[in-house]
């Protein structure tokens, strides 16, 4: 029911929330490429600001959407509203963004894309 009331205040205009239109944009049973993740964004649990543990909640109000790490003791914002609305619904490009946070979280190098530097 939270999506079908969702799809109606966006319809409306009073309602936007960039990680909805990652995930289902304007279909109610999700996007395509959102059901088949895989890797890290497969990896996500994908909570709605209503289901939030009242501890998340506090740490992240004022912030949603966002992709946040629950580090125990404290909430990481890792991707901020900003950088989703950024992705402008584009699943993939999302999951480009979410992989390269990833990576600067573990410091590991970015793939070898076959190209040379002449550095």
């Amino acid at each position: 029911m939270g999506e079908v009331r969702y799809l109606h205040d966006k319809c409306l205009g009073k309602a936007e929330c960039a990680l909805c239109d990652l995930s289902h944009g304007w279909n109610p049973i999700g996007r395509s490429e959102w059901r088949r993740r895989k890797g890290v964004a497969a990896s996500l649990k994908w909570l709605h600001r209503d289901e939030l543990p009242v501890r998340v909640a506090s740490q992240v109000e004022g912030q949603l959407p966002c992709i946040a790490a629950d580090r125990g003791d404290e909430i990481e914002i890792l991707i901020g509203r900003e950088a989703l609305r950024g992705c402008e619904g584009d699943f993939n490009v999302f999951e480009h963004l979410l992989e390269q946070t990833v990576r600067v979280l573990h410091a590991e190098p970015a793939p070898d894309t076959g190209s040379e530097s002449n550095a």
